[in-house]
Order: C-alpha cells, then structure tokens, then sequence
C-alpha cells in the first residue's frame, strides 16, 4: 500500500509538472507569435521571399511587432505575405511604409522590416497591401563578387605581363625608364610647355586687361564703343561713302557708256569729233544763228521805240516793276 500511494505521488508531481510545463511552453509561444494579444493583419507581395517561412519575426523600425502568419504563392512570380501586427503600432504605420525582407544578424534566420512612411499619408487598416521594396539579393552579391575577384585577377595578371615588358625593355613605358636620352628630350619638352603655357597665360591676362579697358571706355576702341554720339556719326557717315560710292559706279558706268559710244562712233558727238564736214556746218549753223539772234534783238529794238507798239511794251515795263516791288 505505502509502494502504491508513493507511486501515486510521483505520478501526481510528474502530471502537475508536466502541465505546468506545457502552460508555459504554449504562453512562451503565444507570446511571440502574439496569440494573446490584439492583431491586425498586413499583407505584402514579393517576387522573392528568400526563405522567410511563417512563424518569423516581423519588425518596425528594428523592434519585433508582430510575426509572419503565412507566405502564399499567387502566381509564378507573385508571392504574398500575410503578417499579424500588434494593435498598439497600428498609429505609426502608414499606408506608404515599404515592406522589405531581412537577416537577423549576418547568418540568422529571415525576418520582414516595415520601414515608417511619411507623416502626411493616413495610418494603414486591418487587411491593407503595403509596398515591398525588394533588396539585392546575397546570390547577387556573392555572383558581383566573383565577377570582382575575375576581374582583378584578369587585371593583376595584365599588370603583370606590362611590367616584364617593361623589365625586359619592351614598349614605349620601358624607353621612358631607361632611355635616359628620351627621358632628358621629355623633360625639355615638358620645360618649353611651361613656358609656352606662362607665355599663353601673360597674353590672356594683356587681353583681358585689354577688354577691360575697353570695357570701362578707356583708349580709341573703348571711346568708339562707349560714345554712341561718335557711334552714329560714324553710322552715318558710313551710309554717306555707300551712297556717295554708289553714284561713282552709276556715274563710271555712264562714263563707260558714253566712251563706248564715243569708240563706236553711235550718237551725235563722234559725228561732231570725227566728220569734219558736219563740224563746218555745226560752226556755220551756230554763225547764223548768232546773226539772227542780232537781227532780232535790233527789231525788238526798233519796235520798243515804234509809236504802234511803244504803248504795249511801256505796261509790260510797269507790270514787271510792280511784280518786284
């Protein structure tokens, strides 16, 4: 009997034990997927989660929130994450946040980071779709690293052969290193550029000086430039020499004419300058017409003082002196 109520106990203590154990165990997993405590639900879509499995840690600016309820495939490039949240952060998560999907330390397990959004946007609802944002991937990384390390391989291996030229005197570098005559050639050469490039430096300070100066209207140039009284009159008398060098090539061209005429002999003056026959009767014509000329003025005379006509020419006299007056 004293065996049996012993055997009891020990199976009473192991039972209470047990059961204390398992409330513990089934609070302690409560308490981190948060099945205790009020939730709302996030969702989120990836093209790649990673690994992240339900039951992980869901974080808002570096502090545990909430965990991963479930991680859904919706198509063959669409993967949906479904996570609880807890109540209380409800008020700082916007509907702009971005979702991005993380490391628990350098080698830890997959976790999702909710990064805050701006303060203007409204806070985020129960069953709402955030923005992922989708980081380089550590497959990514490792494959631009090995094309890092190939390239520098390929690099270190190319200096390589450069400098056993170089070594071996091959290529223009080994002449620069050991020809001491091309060496001395190059450091002339480099000297003549220094001072072609102070000689260039002193003629760009005297233009600019130069322009200076012209600029605040000192010397002939800046006068010119500065004095527009000086400017129009020169403007003007520009416009005169065109116009006067214009008439000068009508006039030449006249002249060109009028001598070509002359050699052609067309018109009246070859005919006055070369027919001596037409010239006599020129002077004659014109001889007579002298002499008519005093003929007329000698019977304008006589008629002046003729008692017919004496009266017509008085009042034409006194018309004309009071047309004066």
């Amino acid at each position: 009997m004293e065996k049996s109520a012993g055997r009891t106990i020990r199976l009473g203590i192991m039972v209470i034990v047990s059961a204390v154990f398992f409330t513990i165990t089934v609070y302690l997993i409560g308490q981190k997927q948060d099945m205790f405590s009020n939730t709302f639900k996030l969702r989120v879509q990836f093209s790649n989660v990673n690994g992240l499995q339900p039951g992980n840690n869901v974080r808002f600016s570096g502090i545990n929130v909430g965990s991963v309820m479930s991680v859904m495939i919706q198509n063959d490039s669409t993967i949906e994450v479904v996570m609880r949240v807890r109540e209380d952060v409800r008020p700082f998560i916007k509907k702009d946040a971005l979702v991005t999907i993380g490391t628990d330390g350098l080698m830890g397990n997959m976790l999702v980071n909710i990064s805050p959004g701006s303060g203007k946007a409204p806070v985020v609802e129960n069953n709402d779709e955030l923005n992922a944002f989708s980081r380089i991937k550590t497959d990514d990384i490792l494959k631009t690293l090995n094309m890092t390390n190939e390239n520098a391989a390929m690099l270190t291996r190319n200096l390589l052969e450069i400098t056993q030229d170089i070594q071996h005197g091959k290529g223009t570098v080994s002449y620069l290193v050991y020809d001491t005559t091309l060496r001395q050639q190059l450091y002339l050469a480099v000297s003549n550029l220094r001072v072609a490039t102070e000689l260039t430096n002193r003629m760009l300070s005297g233009v600019n000086q130069m322009m200076k100066d012209v600029d605040q209207g000192k010397g002939l140039a800046g006068y010119l430039i500065r004095d527009t009284t000086t400017a129009q009159q020169i403007k003007k008398t520009m416009g005169e020499l065109q116009r006067a060098s214009s008439d000068i090539h009508s006039s030449t061209d006249s002249l060109k004419t009028f001598i070509g005429n002359l050699n052609s002999g067309n018109g009246p003056m070859p005919a006055m300058m070369y027919d001596t026959a037409m010239a006599e009767d020129l002077r004659q014509t014109l001889k007579n017409l002298n002499t008519g000329t005093a003929k007329f003025d000698e019977n304008m005379e006589a008629l002046k003082h003729s008692f017919l006509t004496r009266k017509y020419f008085k009042e034409q006299e006194k018309e004309k002196k009071k047309e004066k007056e």
